[in-house]
């Protein structure tokens, strides 16, 4: 009997193999490597954004004050939304929309004179420049011992931020963190922040209680500027403008 050769059983991962190279080779006949690559990359970065915010994280460490409106455009694409600030008019907010957070530029002269980061989902811990935390990690009060100055409203949008100087090895730049009610906001965040400002409407003196209450909140926000704390403060948008303008569902 003559012998018979049985056939070889191929696996899956050298079948998958075979594909790539068939895949890869194809595109370099036509002379498309450079677009495969590029595919390649997005799907790569679509998956790993799927489940890690890594990608995220990465691309918001690339932002610095004093980088130009050109390069931040190259870098982040136009923006989906933009508006002029009522105390400066030299003054530009952009707006970029992202399920996982919102970020704002504010652009003067034609280079980014600061920039603001809200996370909006609770597992969103993006580095806070210039710190050892991350958003959504510690307490205000456990982020700075008192603070310079603060910002709250509860009308248009609740929100309670505080600003620090920075000093000169940062150049006296501002950091600004706070909560604000975008996106993960308990009730009892929202209470803290409606007192507060239930006492400044009064014009009540003694502001200690209320303000030990606000600075328990855990900050979803962050901003770094070479402006006045106000300024980016105003760059907020309000309820109605963010759920308009920028929510995605």
């Amino acid at each position: 009997m003559d012998n018979v050769e049985k056939p070889t059983k191929v696996s899956f991962w050298s079948k998958l193999q075979s594909i790539a190279l068939t895949i890869v080779a194809l595109m370099l006949s036509l002379g498309q490597w450079n677009d495969t690559k590029d595919a390649v990359s997005s799907a790569y970065e679509a998956v790993i954004a799927n489940w890690t915010n890594d990608i995220e994280y990465k691309h918001l460490s690339t932002l610095h004050v004093g980088q130009t409106q050109a390069y931040i455009t190259s870098v982040f694409g136009d923006p989906h939304v933009s508006k002029k600030s009522k105390s400066d008019t030299d003054i530009v907010y952009f707006y970029y929309s992202n399920k996982k957070y919102q970020l704002t530029l504010v652009i003067k002269d034609k280079r980014l004179s600061g920039y603001a980061v809200v996370g909006l989902n609770p597992d969103f811990q993006v580095s806070i420049p210039y710190t050892s935390q991350t958003l959504l990690s510690t307490s205000l009060e456990h982020s700075f011992s008192q603070t310079d100055s603060y910002f709250s409203d509860a009308n248009n949008l609740e929100y309670y931020a505080e600003a620090h100087d920075l000093g000169k090895k940062v150049m006296f730049y501002n950091l600004i963190l706070g909560a604000v009610n975008y996106g993960d906001f308990s009730p009892a965040d929202r209470h803290a922040v409606k007192t507060l400002n239930a006492d400044l409407d009064r014009g009540v003196e003694d502001m200690s209680t209320a303000l030990a209450t606000s600075r328990k909140l855990t900050p979803n926000y962050f901003a770094v500027t070479e402006l006045a704390p106000k300024v980016m403060v105003e760059g907020l948008l309000t309820h109605f403008e963010y759920k308009t303008l920028l929510k995605i569902d």
